[in-house]
């Protein structure tokens, strides 16, 4: 019978949240089994403690009737699980003396749902809490054993603008352009876009057609010297050598 009613809780289990309570700071930590389902609340410090609370199925089935049928169970599951989410949980009034905390489901509800905690002992504390990051190591597995799965050290050491320093675009157009090669936008400014490549179509053909070094070192055809010019001094007409000739022997 636990096992049918435990069923409709799957979308409950590994959930987890923080709840922030005056100056405190807890994590609460959802899991389902065949048996019933518990919630584990860690505080923040140097103390490490733990608590630990569930509901089993004849729990449950005396919150939503003993004959409550696969769609209500379904439904109950699910507004709790969108009360967690939604992070609409309080714990109440505690001092650090008491063993007991009393957490609420749906503080803003009409009907809150109250559930009682009890703390665990040190040990049991430490290797649930060894239990849960042994979890975490193996879920990084699939992720090169990255602990975050959004983090990205190829993306945390790049400037967003200096891939396209020397690209001679404006640089807000430059944001723009930034924006389209991370696909960020869904709404795109498509006129920006357009003037983005035209600067990049304009820019490439002025360094296609820019003169070379060896260019300006060649004479061009109008620096040549008229006919008839002295090579040595352009603008002087050359001297005209009239042949020697020489007297024959037999003379």
């Amino acid at each position: 019978m636990s096992t049918d009613v435990l069923s409709h809780f799957g979308g409950l289990d590994e959930l987890i949240q923080v709840i922030y309570q005056g100056l405190d700071r807890f994590v609460a930590l959802s899991q389902v089994t065949e048996s019933a389902w518990s919630i584990y609340l860690g505080l923040k410090g140097p103390e490490g403690r733990w608590w630990r609370g569930s509901w089993s199925a004849k729990h449950i089935l005396n919150i939503t009737g003993v004959q409550s049928g696969p769609q209500i169970l379904e439904n109950f599951a699910e507004k709790l699980r969108t009360t967690f989410v939604n992070g609409d949980l309080a714990i109440g009034e505690w001092t650090e003396k008491d063993s007991d905390i009393n957490l609420t489901f749906g503080q803003t509800a009409k009907h809150p749902l109250p559930m009682t905690l009890k703390e665990l002992p040190a040990a049991e504390a430490a290797s649930h809490a060894t239990a849960v990051f042994t979890e975490i190591a193996l879920q990084a597995q699939s992720r090169k054993c990255q602990l975050n799965p959004t983090f990205s050290s190829r993306n945390a050491s790049v400037n967003p603008e200096s891939s396209h320093t020397n690209s001679g675009l404006p640089r807000s157009l430059l944001r723009t352009r930034t924006s389209l090669d991370q696909g960020a936008a869904p709404v795109v400014n498509q006129a920006a876009e357009r003037k983005i490549k035209a600067l990049e179509a304009k820019l490439a053909r002025t360094k296609e057609i820019s003169p070379s070094a060896d260019t300006t070192s060649k004479p061009s055809a109008n620096s040549r010297p008229p006919k008839g010019a002295s090579l040595a001094n352009p603008n002087k007409k050359a001297r005209k050598y009239q042949a020697l000739e020489f007297e024959s022997d037999e003379d």
